[in-house]
């Protein structure tokens, strides 16, 4: 096997996720990082079957379960004693099938964890803002004029607001007119394997996942997030915190003793969501992965999980295709489809539980508990949630998106309608 000199742009978890893949690959590896200090930036995750696998490729999957909090469930309603929106659980697919919820502090020691026991190089305050070719070879630039490489190949893991993406001219992010306000508070008797949302009309929404603990902290902890149109959002620091608990306590009774450990509007973070997908991800030796390529809904929480696809497709494209230029649109390939499906997917349900229509929280609230009963309708959304789709009528099991390095092959998606 060819070994390759590969730069990372970015230390999130696509980016950390790639470094160990590719380094397990027998590739020779470099992580750039803006920041002086690489950090998480967020509250909880759940970490899907997909995600699971891939950390289990990397031998992170037990700590992941140990830190985390195992999930069998989603669960959501309208209100506090309104229709049932779905009530799901993993292991109707597939006995033992479950996610875990994870704070994302947890989840980025636990990648760099991965990436220090493997020697990974990593360069802190780079803020690699532009790229050049020199004989075919990527060269980077940083803020500050330094200049890195020649690579064989450069990876753009830089996230939802790549600079390096955005220096290449690509699309620009197109925002959704809902966001969120996120927390993590101790737990306060919610259960420990379920998420949880309720709903008013489609304009708010509430959620409760629990997160696991943090490495060094044995606290319990559950992830908190309110949905609200963005115009709301952008007044956030001037609601009345003791007036929003009430609201959101009318809605969901249960949250009260979550909500009172919020006495700051900044133990709360807004997050804005936007749709974005980059429809020619690879220029030259350069190849984007997660959010750096693809941007969607956080609705059905495949994010992260994406991410971790995307690293390890790339590396096993390289490892079947030793010339990179042939690996490359191989990786597009096998990725392609599983990201269409969910920017679709995740797109129309938005409408759903995310909208200022009139309409779409009534058609919600009388259509959704009914579909979930039939047995095939039930079948393709437990699939969906788990992230297991690739297309409208084919899905794949969580160790063959992931790749099975050991088998020799390039995984591929299968047509199967039942499980």
């Amino acid at each position: 096997m060819v070994k390759l000199s590969i730069a990372i742009v970015g230390a999130g978890v696509a980016g950390l996720a790639a470094a160990s893949c590719l380094a397990d690959a027998g590739h020779r590896v470099v992580v750039f990082e803006r920041f002086e200090q690489a950090k998480p930036v967020g509250a909880g995750l759940l970490l899907q079957p997909t995600g699971l696998a891939v950390l289990d490729r990397l031998g992170l999957r037990e700590d992941a379960v140990t830190l985390g909090s195992r999930i069998e469930r989603l669960y959501g309603r309208c209100g506090p004693t309104g229709p049932l929106i779905f009530d799901r659980r993993y292991d109707e697919l597939i006995p033992g099938l479950h996610g875990v919820g994870i704070h994302r502090a947890s989840l980025f020691h636990l990648l760099m964890m991965a990436a220090e026991t493997r020697g990974i190089a990593l360069e802190q305050a780079a803020d690699i803002t532009g790229i050049e070719s020199i004989e075919n070879r990527p060269v980077l630039e940083d803020s500050a004029g330094r200049r890195h490489g020649p690579f064989d190949l450069v990876v753009d893991a830089g996230g939802a607001r790549s600079s390096l993406r955005e220096r290449l001219g690509a699309p620009q992010r197109r925002p959704y007119r809902h966001g969120a306000v996120w927390g993590v508070a101790g737990d306060s008797g919610f259960g420990r394997d379920a998420l949880q949302q309720r709903y008013r009309t489609a304009r708010f929404m509430i959620g409760v996942l629990p997160v696991g603990h943090l490495p060094h902290d044995p606290t319990p902890l559950n992830a908190f997030f309110w949905s609200m149109p963005v115009e709301d959002l952008d007044r956030w620091s001037e609601t009345d915190l003791a007036a929003w608990r009430a609201e959101v306590a009318a809605i969901w009774p249960e949250t009260a003793a979550l909500t009172r450990q919020f006495t700051r509007h900044e133990q709360l973070t807004v997050a804005r969501y936007a749709q974005l997908t980059v429809a020619a991800p690879i220029r030259g030796r350069l190849v984007m992965i997660g959010d750096a390529w693809h941007q969607t809904s956080p609705q059905l929480g495949q994010g992260a999980n994406m991410a971790l696809l995307d690293a390890v497709a790339l590396a096993d494209a390289l490892s079947l295709h030793h010339d990179i230029d042939a690996a490359l649109p191989a990786f597009l390939a096998q990725r392609r489809g599983h990201i269409r499906f969910y920017q679709m997917a995740s797109t129309v349900l938005t409408q759903f539980f995310q909208s200022h229509s009139r309409l779409t929280g009534p058609v919600r609230n009388l259509a959704f508990g009914p579909m979930g009963r039939l047995p095939w309708l039930r079948s393709e959304m437990v699939k969906t949630l788990a992230g297991l789709k690739t297309g409208p009528f084919s899905w794949s099991r969580p160790e063959d998106l992931a790749g099975r390095a050991t088998a020799g092959r390039f995984p591929i998606a299968v047509n199967r309608q039942e499980a």
